[in-house]
């Protein structure tokens, strides 16, 4: 239980840091200056809006705008957390968990606050190969690194 909750959180914090850098294209002075604004709630609303949308659209962005970011992002982010959950089922529970709180970010950032079950199963409809490869870039990359440091009980 301990491993698969670091290995979410390593997932977690891994596809937003490279997104941010990637994908939303901020530098560490753009970030410094967003801390000292004083407007810091409505521009990291913004920015992560862009970072989860991108996260959640991996092959939209590849196919149509030649962005790879979100493919390496998230790729990486489960490689990572895969070498820390040795565990190729964990990898399973930590790509649909991952994906999930993705889709909730991308929900609440995108759509707003009064987001209705019927426009969260509309969306999930409209992102569904993306949602699909989401979970494959996190989970197959992961397999593979969990393959790597597997202990045998």
């Amino acid at each position: 239980m301990f491993r698969t909750v670091i290995a979410i959180l390593i997932a977690l914090c891994a596809a937003i840091i490279i997104g941010a850098f990637q994908i939303v294209g901020l530098s560490l002075a753009e970030i410094q200056l967003i801390a000292e604004s004083g407007d810091i709630i409505l521009t990291l609303q913004v920015y992560g809006a862009a970072l989860f949308q991108g996260l959640m659209r991996p092959y939209t962005l590849a196919r149509d705008e030649m962005a790879y970011a979100p493919l390496v992002a998230l790729g990486v982010a489960g490689f990572i957390s895969g070498l820390i959950s040795k565990d190729w089922k964990r990898m399973i529970v930590v790509s649909l968990i991952c994906v999930g709180l993705f889709f909730a970010g991308f929900a609440i950032l995108v759509q707003g606050v009064e987001y209705t079950f019927e426009a969260i199963s509309a969306s999930a409809i409209d992102l569904g190969i993306d949602l699909g490869v989401s979970i494959a870039l996190i989970g197959v990359p992961g397999i593979i690194g969990a393959s790597l440091t597997k202990e045998d009980y």
